[in-house]
């Protein structure tokens, strides 16, 4: 949920992990924590998520931001939905959501082991393998 940007704040942060062995383009995607909205942020163009590789967006709303991918939307600590939303040409679909309850600082929602549809209480680690506590 929160871990360091490159801007060196800490922030709440989006993961994406790309199981496959293709290299998947996010060009004109979207993320959103809004169903009326699902065109609210959107991938700038040539984003691409490397197979077997990890993507994060801080949900900070800085758009100003030089250095990495920032929403222009914060995450609610009291819970909500996060979508990942298709393109325009591919007619906007939900490929994937999550919806999380009240959430705990320095305490991330993740997927364990990737690639299952089991979420769990893990540490923050953006851009590298989900573990939980030690």
């Amino acid at each position: 949920k929160s871990g360091k940007d490159p801007q060196g704040e800490f922030e709440d942060y989006i993961e994406l992990y790309n199981p496959s062995s293709e290299t998947m383009d996010l060009s004109g995607m979207y993320l959103t924590d809004s169903e009326k909205a699902p065109r609210k942020w959107c991938f700038p163009d040539e984003t691409s998520l490397a197979a077997k590789s990890y993507l994060v967006v801080w949900a900070d709303e800085d758009g100003s931001a030089t250095s990495g991918l920032h929403a222009n939307f914060k995450l609610s600590s009291k819970g909500e939905t996060v979508y990942l939303v298709d393109s325009d040409q591919r007619g906007n679909v939900v490929i994937d959501y999550v919806k999380f309850d009240a959430q705990t600082n320095d305490v991330a929602l993740g997927r364990l082991p990737n690639k299952t549809d089991k979420w769990q209480a893990l540490v923050p680690t953006p851009g590298v393998l989900n573990r939980v506590g030690e």
